[in-house]
């Protein structure tokens, strides 16, 4: 720089009105009407510098700028509008730019001093990525993890801070790590503290940049160029309207690649939506093909279930007769529950009409068993029956009413049959009444029957006197009684033709 321009700097930083003048020596000095007024020069000239804090939402304990959280993109914009004012002029030449990340004071002191440091450095990452600051110029950055200076500043000039007095007086005469925040939250039940937290504590939150100005090669540059202030006003314009286009030709950029970020997005989001829907229809019809399969094999257990039961119903015997024994009376067991000894039955039993049956039996016994006892008995009965399930097949309950009769001859040694005047007798009998049972196939033929019989009995009774080895008649009585009067537990066979046709 020249002499003359070394000697007139403290005039032209004094009055900055002025600047033409200098600029354009050697010569005469313009009236005032042709005096430069450009704001951003005349601020250059003036403080030498020129920062700008932006106040960005970041996630809680996040330190990247991200353009769409929050209010971000208005910050953003004007952080944009920022640059291009201040950094665009060829005739402007910076000397060094901070950027400084700032944390409100809640919290420990570490973590906020940690979360500034940490967006100091993501701003400039930000500012890197989008202008290419620090390969323009030279960056530094600084944090400050608790800007209580602001904070005071803030709280003195907030009319409606309550306890605002004692506030700044805590501030002020209270250090960092001595309790100063402890203080101020038990201040009159902490009303103070939360009103900052919502109210001005947001404000300390921010990242600031500052761009500091080369005063000493601005002023070289105009004088060494000679321009006038109407050549620097063209240049200036011309510089700013080409970084104006500059901007919004990036921004342009910005902007298709956003929407193409976001065209990729929307395909991708359609594709993974096509995606899911194919893979709910496809399980969808797959549960579809279960549930048929299933239905299927139901369908099918059911046919073959039928088919099963229409077999067995065609292999079923249609009896015409059946022939069968009384295991209750084979095994000498009367209906009074008491044994006797082995008496021989058989039945027969004829079928008829879809739904009834008569049967006819005969017993027979004439045995000696034991200690001088002697069992002689002859039943003949008959039996017609009402089958209550329809088919043919006389399958499972009946009922019926029954006729017998027929004689005996008992010899006992019993003292209790002795004594009850039954123990030596013989005699004629008639009974009658009703009976139930039911039918149980073990094959298509063989089946069991268990049944009871009850009604009326009477009986014509001759009593004997015992002296072995003689029997004397000693009188004769008549007995009638209701009760229990049989027990049918019989196996048999039936004779007839099964379902299918044919006949055995």
């Amino acid at each position: 720089m020249g002499i003359k321009a070394l000697l007139l700097l403290p005039a032209i930083l004094a009055f900055p009105g002025y600047l033409h003048g200098v600029a354009a020596l050697p010569g005469t000095l313009p009236g005032p009407d042709t005096l430069y007024r450009d704001s951003t020069y005349l601020r250059v000239i003036n403080e030498g510098s020129t920062r700008l804090n932006c106040y960005l939402s970041y996630p809680q304990g996040g330190w990247r700028v991200e353009s769409t959280y929050g209010n971000n993109s208005s910050e953003l914009a004007r952080l944009a509008r920022f640059i291009r004012t201040s950094l665009s002029d060829s005739l402007i030449y910076v000397r060094e730019i901070t950027l400084t990340g700032y944390c409100s004071i809640e919290g420990s002191y570490a973590h906020n001093e940690r979360l500034a440091r940490r967006r100091a450095n993501g701003f400039m990452n930000y500012l890197d990525s989008v202008f290419g600051l620090s390969r323009r110029y030279p960056v530094r950055t600084s944090y400050v993890g608790e800007d209580w200076e602001r904070l005071r500043s803030l709280a003195d000039s907030c009319a409606s801070l309550p306890s605002r007095r004692e506030v700044l007086e805590i501030i002020d005469n209270t250090g960092i790590f001595d309790g100063r925040e402890r203080k101020l939250m038990a201040l009159h039940g902490g009303v103070p503290y939360n009103f900052m937290l919502s109210e001005l504590f947001p404000l300390l939150r921010r990242v600031e940049i500052l761009v500091e100005y080369d005063l000493h090669r601005i002023i070289e540059e105009r004088y060494r160029r000679k321009l006038s202030a109407s050549e620097l006003q063209e240049i200036l314009a011309h510089e700013r309207a080409v970084a104006a286009a500059e901007q919004e030709r990036l921004a342009e950029l910005r902007r298709l690649a956003a929407e193409s970020r976001q065209r990729a997005e929307q395909l991708r989001l359609a594709e993974e939506h096509a995606e899911q829907l194919r893979l709910a229809e496809q399980r969808a019809a797959e549960a579809e093909q279960e549930r048929l399969r299933a239905e299927q094999l139901r369908l099918a257990e059911e046919r073959a279930e039928q088919l099963r039961r229409a077999e067995q119903r065609r292999n079923l015997a249609v009896p015409l007769f059946s022939i069968k024994t009384n295991l209750y009376a084979l095994s000498g067991m009367t209906p009074g529950f008491s044994h006797t000894s082995f008496t021989p039955n058989l039945s027969a039993e004829f079928f008829f009409a879809g739904r009834w049956s008569a049967v006819a039996s005969a017993s027979y016994a004439d045995w000696s068993y034991g200690n001088g006892s002697y069992w002689g008995i002859s039943a003949y009965r008959l039996e017609p029956r009402f089958w209550l399930r329809s088919g043919g097949v006389y399958h499972l309950f009946y009922v019926g009413v029954y006729g017998q009769s027929g004689d005996f001859d008992n010899r006992s040694t019993s003292e209790s049959r002795l004594s009850s005047g039954t123990g030596n007798c013989t005699g004629t009998y008639l009974e009658g009444g009703v009976s139930a049972g039911c039918h149980f196939r073990l094959s298509g033929r063989w089946g069991i029957d268990l049944g009871l019989r009850g009604g009326f009995r009477s009986s014509d009774v001759n009593t004997y006197d015992v002296e072995l080895p003689y029997h004397y008649f000693n009188r004769n009585f008549r007995k009638n009684r209701f009760g229990l009067t049989g027990v049918d537990i019989s196996i048999g066979y039936r004779f007839g033709r099964s379902a299918k046709g044919g006949g055995k």
